[in-house]
């Protein structure tokens, strides 16, 4: 037990010293967690309110401005709060989650590429889950299925304490009753709440019952902006259930942190799949060194092929086959006892799988070198760049059992897509094009009809400095009009908690270009 009883009082030594009163009544019993969240509803409660009025501040129809960061800190802020009541101190380790966090914030207002924002606001979300779990639990000994469970686990958990903000207020008023305090507030939270759905009924007939009332009504909504005011309301609450819920599952220690011994199994299983594969990816590989590597120098390519076809005919499959061959080095390594043939082979599939990842990587620098940058074709040099820094790490937890493997992936894929996230990826490859506009000049259908030139004018805005100067896109179009309208519009959209970088430099591109005209 972790806590204990004293001369008629709980104490719950997990989380400080807490004092609850016995009930006299007969009710079903509640556990230590959950008395302690009751007993510090006005705590807990208090502080989901002013998340949920900070986060609807920051991020109502505005997700990608300067109030971003300053929500991401608030969030980071009021765990650390919540964590502090319960008794949670800091672990090593933390300090990574905590300031990647905070730069992927400061990244999302630093640009306009959707792409990246999506995998941003993804990604924030996943690492402060990690650090969540990382705080509460003992996450030294979990592999990669493990924490995909505990994801699972994490986010179906979230959903069953959908209830506790109810019940956990109810209990508090019921214990402030009891010790002499007015419970008033419990009826007038269950007034409200049998009024909303009565008043829209009532309201309904009674709009269609008179047109006078009915007029005074419409102009009292078009006065009020009942619709907005109605998603403020909705954002509002869900933040402060989402966020009270999640801490409520985190100090229910609801989650299962022990990793049980798994039986492995027969490795010889995994040897006949393997060896299989490594003999495959050697004779594929030996192709990739002779003809791609040093076939550009002896020119040993087959007739009738440049380097740029033969580069185009496989780079997206050869991305897939690394991820898959990931996952079953991970699947072996986890699942499958020891032995050294078994290792042998996984360490020379991964050999071979960097060897793909370079092939897959130089047919793409190929590819782009005659058909030029687009946001995809840089995902992927990047995606073949983590795989390989990956395979690194699991060169080591083949040799060394020992070696955190999980801890070391996820260090690299935040690092890595941290450089991604500042880097604009939209502004280099409006550099990289435009640089080579004397190829589509040359074309007696010039700039206007060419993919190219729709590609560029489809970019976001971290684009416009370069697309909008003097060594971007001259001359006029109906497609240039349009993009320089849409520049125009999101640089007007910039308000105090909507200013966005990217969205401003693309203004500033374009009343130079005006004035420059």
């Amino acid at each position: 037990m972790r806590g204990n009883m004293v001369q008629g009082k709980f104490t719950g030594t997990d989380y400080g010293i807490v004092n609850v009163q016995m009930e006299k009544e007969k009710r079903v019993p509640v556990d230590e967690h959950r008395a302690f969240m009751r007993h510090n509803f006005s705590f807990f409660g208090g502080i989901s309110v002013l998340y949920a009025l900070f986060f609807t501040f920051c991020l109502y129809r505005n997700t990608s401005g300067v109030t971003f960061p300053f929500f991401v800190a608030g969030t980071l802020v009021c765990f650390s709060l919540c964590m502090k009541r319960s008794g949670v101190p800091w672990k090593k380790g933390s300090s990574f989650y905590l300031a990647s966090i905070l730069l992927l914030g400061i990244s999302v207002f630093l640009t306009d590429n959707g792409a990246i924002l999506f995998m941003t606001q993804a990604g924030i979300g996943l690492l402060f889950l990690c650090l969540a779990l990382h705080q509460y639990l003992d996450d030294e000994k979990w592999d990669f299925p493990k924490f995909l469970c505990i994801i699972g686990q994490c986010l179906l958990e979230t959903i069953a304490s959908m209830g506790y903000p109810i019940s956990d207020g109810n209990a508090w008023l019921l214990d402030r009753e009891k010790g002499g305090k007015s419970g008033k507030g419990r009826y007038v939270f269950l007034g409200i709440l049998c009024l909303i759905p009565l008043l829209c009924v009532i309201l309904t007939l009674l709009i269609s019952a008179d047109r006078v009332f009915r007029h005074l009504a419409g102009r009292f909504v078009k006065y009020m902006d009942l619709w907005k005011a109605g998603e403020i309301l909705c954002l509002t609450v869900m933040a402060f259930w989402c966020f009270y819920s999640f801490i409520a599952m985190l100090n229910r220690r609801a989650l299962r942190e022990e990793c049980g011994e798994r039986k492995k199994q027969e490795p010889i299983l995994a040897v006949t799949v393997t060896g299989v594969l490594a003999v495959i990816y050697v004779i594929f590989c030996s192709i990739q060194v002779g003809c791609l590597f040093l076939g550009q120098v002896n020119g040993s390519l087959p007739d009738g092929y440049t380097y740029a076809s033969y580069a185009r005919e496989g780079f997206f499959q050869l991305l897939w086959v690394c991820i898959i061959n990931l996952a079953i080095v991970l699947t072996c390594l986890s699942l499958f006892g020891e032995s050294r043939v078994l290792k042998g082979l996984l360490a020379l599939i991964s050999m071979c799988t960097c060897i793909l990842a370079a092939s897959s990587a130089y047919r793409m620098i190929l590819y782009i070198s005659v058909y030029k940058l687009t946001f995809l074709r840089i995902l992927v040099l990047w995606a073949l760049g983590v795989i390989g820094l990956m395979l690194a790490g699991i060169f080591l937890r083949i040799f060394r059992p020992a070696f955190p493997l999980l801890r070391y992936q996820t260090a690299v894929v935040t690092v890595c897509y941290l450089f991604l996230a500042f880097a604009k990826p939209d502004y280099w490859i409006a550099s990289y094009n435009c640089s080579l506009s004397a190829e589509f000049e040359e074309n007696e259908d010039g700039w206007r009809y060419s993919e190219d030139y729709q590609y560029l004018l489809s970019l976001s805005a971290d684009a416009a400095p370069v697309l909008l100067s003097e060594e971007g896109i001259t001359g006029f179009s109906e497609e240039l009009e349009g993009y320089c309208r849409r520049m125009e519009d999101k640089a007007n959209s910039c308000g105090i908690r909507s200013f966005n970088l990217s969205r401003y430099l693309a203004g500033k591109a374009l009343e130079n270009r005006e004035g420059n005209g």
